[in-house]
């Protein structure tokens, strides 16, 4: 059974200590600060969004950018989401107010992606999946750690990738794009992941 990325589908504690057994209390930590700061902070237990933002955000503590990928050391980290759809709303909000190893986060919303280049991790919504291909092909090579969501395919230039276990939200690692993009993938997060190709 799918859900709709923003359904209310509830995700408890349980759900959470696996794959993310070793990362389990920085990601609930995320996500109590995203449900208090989020319209729907009446909910019990997390939503699949509040999940992926979650994710999201503790995938920047596990990856390390190159120094090139910032123009100096004020630049902020740019956490993109492709698509004219915007698939988590508020839920960002609270992400504006946290930082990446030192850095302020900048929120942005590219459309093309010729307009994302420049962001530090783009996110491609399942609303977006049939530009993946385009979009990864305009990254390649370039320090931009890209999360797709995305049902099975033969694209291989995804760094990472969500999809579904019955109703449970997982995620597979390609650490050869991120490689070749610059970005060093930490070992713990390998480690978790559901998948290593």
């Amino acid at each position: 059974m799918t859900h709709h990325q923003n359904g209310q589908k509830g995700y408890g504690l349980k759900y959470l200590m696996n794959p993310l057994r070793h990362l389990s209390r920085f990601l609930i930590a995320c996500l109590m600060l995203l449900m208090a700061a989020s319209a729907d902070s009446r909910a019990e237990t997390p939503t699949e969004s509040h999940v992926k933002v979650a994710y999201l955000y503790q995938f920047t503590k596990f990856i390390t950018w190159p120094a090139e990928a910032f123009a100096d050391e004020r630049t902020p980290f740019a956490l993109c989401i492709l698509g004219h759809d915007e698939p988590f709303g508020a839920l960002l909000a609270p992400l504006a107010k946290k930082q990446v190893h030192g850095r302020s986060i900048l929120i942005r919303h590219p459309t093309t992606p010729h307009e994302a280049i420049g962001c530090h991790l783009l996110y491609i919504p399942r609303s977006e999946e049939a530009h993946i291909p385009e979009t990864l092909d305009g990254l390649r090579d370039k320090p931009v750690l890209t999360v797709v969501d995305a049902a099975e395919s033969n694209e291989r230039a995804w760094m990472i990738r969500f999809f579904r276990v019955r109703d449970t939200l997982r995620f597979a690692i390609q650490p050869e794009p991120a490689q070749q993009a610059g970005l060093k993938i930490h070992a713990t997060l390998l480690e978790v992941a559901h998948e290593t190709r």
